[in-house]
């Protein structure tokens, strides 16, 4: 009999326990024994080495892999072939360089005839040891398709970056629902993964029961040790958690006090995300200088107030978005509102002569064929979901768009390796805003975003994409981090600037798309005062490239 303990003790009879033992079920199936010596049986090419030696972070033999950008090494022939019955898929892997390193974990079954068809998850290995799992049960096909598990044809590791990587990995495990890493003796009856046997008394009742604790739904890629070796603001999560959300029941548009209200109760990705991680104290990037430099020095620090939302309510329906080249974008159909924002509007386009007669629905179907990027973002902040579509735009048939790209704001999931999003770096836009409750309130509590005119063909972890043909290692990835640096004074700024300020020297920005230098995102949003001359006394000098530390 498998029952939950805790269900018990709710009944209110008391349990009176004799003894309790772990049961010993653990289920774990070799994927790479590295203990035992094995090596891959696969490379992508012959440009990749790999050997067996000690390496003191993992507590002995590992197998060390140098790999070039794109190859990678596997089993050609799965040694497992039936996944199912397992829960995970397990990592271990030390990192010696002093920046993340982005893998994708390709495994290929008996219907993958295509990319498309197959999985592709992507890790992102931090500096310094890494334990990593998978869950089997979240596993899915780029496509979004359900995976053969049971026939399970082959699986390697590539390297998604754009250099050689050297890296060292342990055993590469399946593990099983009852596997538990620690067998318990005496405490905790909940420890996570245990299965334990209970004999004793519910009332009067003698029971001898086999418990397994009930465990969270667990996202598709879990770190046991962080992937970021930094931290979050504490007090921004406590400031979020006593919030209450209001009801929605009406689609709400960003600049009212009935957003400022839901904004104030949002949970924008957990408190580990790269979004929320504090980087005051992130070491300053080797090549800082000669980024900044490429960038501009000597260039001022501007904002567009561009990026407007729409709120909608957690059953606001569905409909279908026309997008003619689906190949990297998600598909719907998604929740967009009749009076979903386009880009800009409408501070940008009310302080315009030309354009401050324009009404919503003007913008939306782009009457004036004005084109543009035309971001449109659409926020579920009861079901923390978020939609956002690149060249949005309402026709007679409905809304259509060149991209669309859906993140779920409660996991650290990132876009598939190589994927953009309507930004181009794959990275979400909506968390990176500086919006009006964020200055009002006067603390910005997460990385803004930044764009600027020349990037390299390169991306770094939480980016996924890069959108540049050039190598030079002094320009900027996407996805690179960037601080005001600690010593920058920001007294005698206005409020408002002094939020931004400080909130660029606390959670930085990511380099997230190709345009104007030193431009970050704001709402448009007439309630927020013209910030353009203050910002304009920053320059690029006054930044620096930081990088995670070292766990």
């Amino acid at each position: 009999m498998k029952t939950n303990l805790q269900s018990i003790l709710i009944t209110g009879c008391f349990l009176s326990l004799l003894w309790w033992t772990p049961v010993t079920q653990a289920r774990r199936e070799m994927l790479f024994d590295v203990t035992h010596g094995q090596q891959p049986s696969d490379t992508g090419s012959d440009q990749t080495f790999y050997n067996i030696e000690e390496c003191k972070p993992l507590g002995g033999s590992a197998l060390k892999v140098n790999c070039p950008a794109g190859d990678s090494f596997g089993d050609r022939a799965a040694k497992v072939t039936n996944w199912k019955p397992f829960t995970y898929v397990e990592f271990i892997i030390y990192n010696p360089s002093l920046t993340p390193v982005t893998l994708g974990f390709n495994v290929k079954h008996e219907r993958s005839n295509n990319y498309q068809t197959r999985m592709d998850i992507p890790l992102r290995v931090a500096p310094g040891r890494n334990d990593l799992k998978i869950s089997i049960g979240g596993m899915a096909n780029v496509d979004g398709s359900a995976p053969e598990l049971e026939k399970i044809v082959r699986w390697y590791l590539a390297n998604t970056t754009d250099k050689p990587v050297t890296l060292f990995f342990g055993d590469i495990s399946l593990t099983g629902p009852d596997a538990s890493p620690v067998a318990q003796t005496t405490g905790n009856l909940f420890t996570p993964g245990g299965v334990y046997r209970v004999k004793g008394k519910i009332g009067d009742q003698l029971v001898d029961l086999i418990v397994t604790p009930e465990m969270p739904a667990t996202p598709a890629v879990v770190a046991t040790t962080p992937a970021h070796p930094a931290t979050g603001d504490p007090a921004r999560l406590a400031r979020i958690r006593a919030a209450k959300m209001p009801e929605i029941h009406t689609p709400v548009l960003f600049n009212t006090p009935e957003a400022d209200e839901i904004l104030s109760a949002l949970e924008v990705y957990p408190p580990d995300n790269p979004w929320n991680l504090v980087v005051t104290d992130w070491p300053v990037h080797p090549n800082s200088r000669n980024i900044i430099a490429s960038i501009g020095a000597d260039r001022s620090l501007r904002y567009n107030d561009d990026m407007a939302f729409v709120i909608v309510p957690p059953n606001q329906k569905n409909v279908n978005v026309l997008i003619p080249n689906p190949a990297e974008s998600d598909k719907g159909p998604f929740p967009v509102a009749d009076n979903t924002p386009i880009e800009g509007w409408p501070s940008n386009y009310h302080r315009n002569p030309k354009y401050n007669n324009l009404t919503l629905d003007d913008v939306q179907r782009d009457t004036l064929n004005l084109g543009g990027d035309r971001h449109g973002i659409v926020v579920d902040p009861v079901n923390r979901m978020l939609y956002e579509f690149y060249q949005l735009k309402k026709t007679a048939r409905g809304w259509q768009a060149s991209q669309a790209s859906t993140f779920d704001l409660k996991i650290n999931k990132l876009r598939p390796d190589g994927w953009t999003s309507a930004d181009a770096a794959g990275l979400p836009i909506f968390p990176a805003t500086a919006r009006y409750d964020e200055l009002k309130r006067g603390v910005i509590e997460h990385a803004m975003r930044v764009t600027v005119r020349r990037t390299r063909r390169a991306y770094v972890a939480p980016a996924t994409h890069f959108a540049s043909k050039l190598t030079d290692e002094s320009l900027p990835r996407m996805g690179e981090r960037i601080r005001l640096r600690r010593d920058f004074d920001v007294t005698g700024f206005s409020p408002e600037v002094q939020t931004i300020l400080k909130g660029l020297k606390t959670y930085g920005m990511f380099v997230a798309d190709n345009g104007i230098d030193w431009a970050i995102s704001v709402t448009p949003d007439p309630r927020i005062p013209d910030l353009s001359e203050e910002l304009r006394r920053i320059r690029g000098s006054n930044f620096e490239v930081v990088v995670p530390p070292t766990p």
